[in-house]
């Protein structure tokens, strides 16, 4: 027993050291990149509920499979958010330069209109006494109006930048709605394929994966692994459920068996019988890439093996199918 506990320790951290060699995708990477400058950057101080959002986004990519599709369109819809963020703090940002620009645009025309009052006043007060104080005055007024054109000037760039900014905030909200439907609509599609399959068998849905169970005496006759004819037909629906899945969902099917007999038969027939599994829904279209055999023999029992009733729910088949 001891050196079966070695031998499955091995096989799982072999497992463990596949998964990790990938690394995230390019994608990710980006959508991690675009957080961090929102996150860093101006969007946490004017747009924070953006960046909770691209904050969260970017989290359920993460805990998607390294480089798989699911990764990718996760991580671009967080990276879209980061954008989102960041275009709306720059229009807030500009919004307020806005402001300040038109308060210091109508502080200055009010102070530029009372001091031409004031100089009109001082005119018609000392235009009897010199020429030469009105042209003082209008040289005045020549430079209070160019500061006014300035202004003038800077508030109509500002305006057009606004302008510009909210269509591309119109952009990325179109753009991110689309994607959202995408992916909901997949989810649909996916979550109706596992219900269809409720009547056939035992469907239950876990943290990180969804385990379809399978009764061997449905399957295959005592001590053998070709497949019944009545198990084809059951297969037939499951394999049609998973080509409705996404292709990046990983796919196990194991093999168990009950306590009786040579423990190494019992491995050997619990491998074949879900090599037999996986051959025949890749016969239906099941991509190959996606789907493995695997066989645990009598170590993973649901039910006591001292009983018939126990041991015929230890003979089974498990799809997992990863989320």
């Amino acid at each position: 027993m001891a050196h079966r506990t070695l031998a499955f320790t091995g096989i799982a951290a072999a497992l463990l050291v596949a998964c990790g060699a990938t690394g995230p995708s390019e994608q990710l990477v980006k959508a991690r990149s675009a957080y961090d400058h929102s996150a860093n950057g101006a969007a946490a101080r004017y747009a924070p509920a953006r960046v909770l959002d691209a904050k969260q986004a970017l989290a359920e990519a993460e805990k998607a499979d390294d480089n798989s599709t699911e990764e990718k369109h996760l991580a671009y819809i967080a990276e879209r958010k980061a954008a989102l963020a960041d275009a709306e703090a720059e229009l807030k940002i500009q919004k307020e330069s806005a402001a300040d620009a038109d308060a210091e645009y109508q502080r200055l025309l009010k102070q530029q209109r009372a001091a031409a009052k004031a100089d009109l006043d001082r005119t018609r007060e000392a235009l009897r006494d010199t020429v030469d104080a009105l042209g003082t005055v209008r040289e005045d007024l020549k430079k209070k109006d160019a500061k006014v054109g300035e202004l003038e000037d800077k508030r109509e760039k500002l305006e057009a930048r606004k302008a510009e900014l909210e269509k591309t905030q119109a952009a990325l909200e179109s753009d991110l709605s689309a994607s959202e439907r995408a992916r909901k609509e997949a989810e649909e599609r996916a979550a109706a394929a596992l219900a269809s399959l409720d009547k056939l068998a035992n469907v239950k849905e876990e943290a990180r994966e969804t385990v379809i169970t399978l009764s061997g005496s449905v399957l295959f006759e005592t001590g053998k692994s070709a497949l019944l004819p009545i198990a084809k037909e059951r297969l037939n629906k499951v394999a049609n459920a998973l080509k409705e899945m996404d292709s990046s969902r990983k796919i196990v099917i194991e093999g168990h068996t009950d306590s009786r007999g040579a423990e190494k038969m019992n491995y050997k027939l619990s491998l074949d019988r879900a090599a037999s599994v996986r051959q025949y829904l890749v016969s239906q279209g099941v991509d190959p890439q996606q789907v493995q055999a695997e066989g645990k023999g009598e170590t993973s029992p649901i039910a006591d093996n001292s009983t018939p009733e126990g041991r015929a729910n230890n003979r089974r088949v498990e799809i997992h199918i990863s989320k």
